[in-house]
């Protein structure tokens, strides 16, 4: 908005001598009009909604909603983003704010909403077999093999014990001809996901048919493993308690 504003100018001229000491307006010399913008954004002059920003111009103004609100800038709502344009990840739950929104990665996933990854400690799959707990003798002729057990976690669990023993087990035994045992100690929790050998004993005493190395993680009270199919045949993990 523009006001007009006259400004006055005035000049006290002083006379020659012998006149010194004495002064007499002579004259308004001029009058000039011009003028002042109002800026219509400061204080109570703001007339755009709470959720825009207001842009003062010369004689005028401009409103525009801030970014997650739509409107005409005098009024704005809030955009639910989490019903269209958001960044959450699939495995995420997406929580309208005023504004903006918020990601949150879903339970069994780890990360910051935007990007989230399966927690393995809670994916996985059940190894349950009485027949490979370390103890089950392998009857001749009954030999199995884990070359078709998919490529995945798992969790030793029920009658085929609570995890992978960590001292040799003799072969023809879990159910198979080459036991496989863990060789090494387990990871803390701390460790994280770590890589390990797994022996496959034979017949001769303390000697290995064949070795994989696996993934192994401490999950707190159990542990998981990522198994891979073993070098031959008849060879197969073992559980105990």
């Amino acid at each position: 908005m523009l006001r007009t504003e006259v400004l006055y100018t005035m000049f006290v001229l002083p006379l020659p001598w012998p006149f010194v000491k004495r002064f007499y307006l002579v004259s308004v010399i001029s009058s000039t009009n011009f003028q002042l913008d109002i800026d219509e954004c400061k204080g109570s002059n703001n007339v755009c909604d709470e959720n825009a920003n207001c842009f003062n111009t010369v004689g005028s103004y401009n409103c525009t909603c801030k970014d997650g609100f739509t409107g005409d800038g005098h009024s704005c709502s809030d955009i639910d983003e989490c019903k269209g344009n958001h960044s959450c990840h699939v495995d995420a739950t997406c929580t309208n704010t005023n504004g903006s929104y918020v990601c949150d990665c879903q339970p069994g996933f780890n990360g910051n909403g935007h990007n989230c990854r399966a927690d393995l400690c809670n994916h996985y799959k059940n190894l349950s077999d009485a027949n490979r707990k370390k103890s089950y003798e392998t009857p001749s002729g009954s030999e199995l093999c884990d070359s078709q057990l998919p490529e995945e976690w798992y969790r030793f669990v029920g009658a085929a014990g609570t995890k992978m023993p960590t001292s040799r087990v003799s072969a023809n035994r879990c159910g198979t001809k080459y036991s496989g045992w863990l060789d090494g100690r387990y990871p803390t929790v701390e460790d994280g996901e770590v890589y390990k050998d797994v022996c496959f004993s034979n017949d001769a005493h303390n000697n290995c048919k064949s070795k994989k190395k696996i993934s192994v993680k401490n999950c707190g009270s159990y542990f998981i493993y990522k198994l891979l199919h073993p070098p031959l045949c008849n060879s197969r993990y073992c559980g105990t308690d």
